[in-house]
């Protein structure tokens, strides 16, 4: 099996401090998961880093399972929001 490479920027502040919540969540809920997966497998079922940029940190996360990467994408999307229709809600 491949790995599934995801690239994410995230910014400093509030958006940083989702993505560690989203993630954090994300690991407790797929910790079952991991583990049979840590029993039949050499590769961990998920490494992250962090890529500083300039402007943004870019989160990289490999995942081992393609539904995995597929479900996580979907709960930072559905976070994300949230937290950009917050912000625009308290600027408008």
């Amino acid at each position: 099996m491949s790995d599934v490479v995801v690239k994410l920027p995230v910014h400093d502040g509030e958006e940083a401090q989702l993505f560690g919540s989203v993630l954090n969540t994300f690991i407790e809920r797929c910790s079952p998961r991991a583990e049979l997966w840590a029993a039949n497998s050499d590769a961990p079922y998920l490494m992250v880093r962090s890529d500083p940029q300039p402007d943004v940190e870019m989160k990289v996360l490999i995942f081992q399972e393609r539904r995995a990467a597929a479900d996580f994408l979907r709960e930072w999307a559905k976070a994300l929001a949230g937290l950009t229709a917050q912000v625009t809600y308290m600027l408008g």
